[in-house]
């Protein structure tokens, strides 16, 4: 289920055909490595695109414990080492079906009310001394570009990684055209 709509929109609901009932599927391994082949053959590079640490709301009713409790609040991964082992794992698999040097690893529009209620972020922000829930998320990008680094990834995020300090190696794709990720 994790790499639902990898490549677009299909489990977001989208109709398909025109259709007025959403669409809500996957893709198999397989199928990766064939639309992988076929853009290679092409000189195209697929960029996978896996949401963290918003846009979390599929993992995140599955996996409610990779939230800030309390749980019920919880809208983005909580920057944990249980999560980071989660996300860790879903990026393992998905670098072994994308060969391209580069993961997008999303980071847009996280909604950071329930970071600031949580006492559990509240306590991570405390820990590794930062200021805010924008350094919070700076801290979840940073260690997740350190492990697609280890792995000889590139990440790229959308321009939202800039807020609370941007993470050295991070490429930046400006969606807002106001943050200067051009």
């Amino acid at each position: 289920g994790w790499l639902a709509g990898v490549l677009g929109e299909a489990s977001a609901g989208a109709a398909v055909d025109g259709g007025d009932a959403p669409f809500v599927g996957f893709y198999t391994q397989e199928q990766i490595k064939d639309i992988v082949a076929y853009a290679q053959a092409r000189f195209i590079t697929v960029v996978p695109e896996i949401e963290m640490p918003g846009h979390s709301g599929a993992a995140l009713a599955a996996y409610p414990e990779l939230g800030c409790a309390p749980f019920d609040q919880a809208v983005a991964f909580c920057p944990k080492p249980e999560t980071f082992t989660f996300l860790e794992n879903v990026l393992s698999e998905v670098i072994t079906l994308f060969p391209g040097p580069y993961v997008h690893i999303g980071s847009d529009e996280v909604d950071k009310e329930p970071w600031r209620r949580s006492p559990e972020a509240q306590a991570i922000i405390k820990r590794e001394g930062l200021k805010d829930e924008d350094e919070l998320q700076s801290y979840f990008a940073r260690h997740m570009e350190q492990f697609l680094e280890s792995r000889g990834k590139r990440m790229i995020g959308w321009d939202e990684i800039l807020q609370g300090g941007l993470a050295p190696g991070a490429i930046v794709m400006s969606w807002r055209g106001e943050e200067g990720g051009i």
